[in-house]
């Protein structure tokens, strides 16, 4: 296959790359699990109007699989980072805790604050929302693919002139392979989302009917406690009357 030929099918592979990546970052913000790449969009405004990105001003890590805690390289960075937080994460929910002893990053340092991010529980709502979204920019990478795709079929047209049936299928099975390579990988992506949505949501289910489960027993105990107050003053009633 002539070389031109494999630059632009290495061309095409590259663009399409790029949207799939795109969409995969966008994926990553719709935070389920504390994913680190979701940090990533932050930015860090200081007291004096300077941006910065989070690994900058703070030492960011995992407390737990559904919980970011970050550290301020100085104190008075705690406010810009809470705000850049709210406003490129306003679902996350926040709160300052004093770091113990076991958990400090300066030893000496006995007022050392962490910022705990927690990701917002999967109910209902935020389900449909977040599988609307990954429909949503699913459907947008998909256009770019296609529309691409088409792009460079054109492109390759005039390449394949004075070659061989052999050589032409060829050229034209490369580029097929490319572009189902990417479109097959950004199809993956999003049913791996919505997969990770669902068993939240799922889990988040399994734990309201344990709540309810639980709510319900106590409520049963209650009563069975109450009828059997009942019963015992009116055994006691009875025989104070005879």
């Amino acid at each position: 296959m002539r070389k031109s030929i494999e630059v632009l099918v290495d061309e095409m592979k590259t663009k399409l790359d790029g949207y799939a990546t795109l969409m995969y970052y966008n994926f990553m913000n719709l935070c389920i699990k504390a994913e680190p790449m979701a940090l990533l969009s932050l930015t860090i405004t200081d007291d004096e109007g300077e941006d910065h990105n989070i690994e900058d001003v703070a030492n960011a890590m995992l407390a737990d699989d559904y919980t970011f805690e970050i550290v301020p390289n100085e104190n008075d960075l705690m406010f810009p980072i809470c705000k850049g937080v709210m406003q490129t994460h306003p679902e996350f929910k926040q709160e300052i805790i004093k770091a113990d002893e076991n958990n400090r990053l300066d030893f000496q340092n006995e007022e050392e604050q962490h910022l705990l991010c927690r990701m917002p529980e999967v109910n209902k709502e935020r389900h449909d929302f977040l599988m609307d979204t990954v429909g949503v920019l699913y459907d947008g990478c998909k256009v770019q693919l296609d529309k691409t795709h088409e792009a460079y079929k054109v492109k390759l047209t005039p390449k394949l002139a004075g070659m061989t049936d052999d050589e032409m299928n060829e050229a034209k099975d490369k580029l097929e392979s490319a572009f189902n390579q990417i479109n097959d990988m950004a199809t993956n992506y999003r049913t791996n989302k919505e997969k990770e949505i669902e068993e939240a949501y799922q889990k988040w289910l399994a734990e309201q009917k344990a709540k309810a489960d639980a709510e319900a027993e106590k409520a049963a105990a209650r009563g069975e406690d109450k009828g059997f107050g009942l019963r015992m003053d009116s055994e006691e009633f009875g025989e104070h009357e005879e």
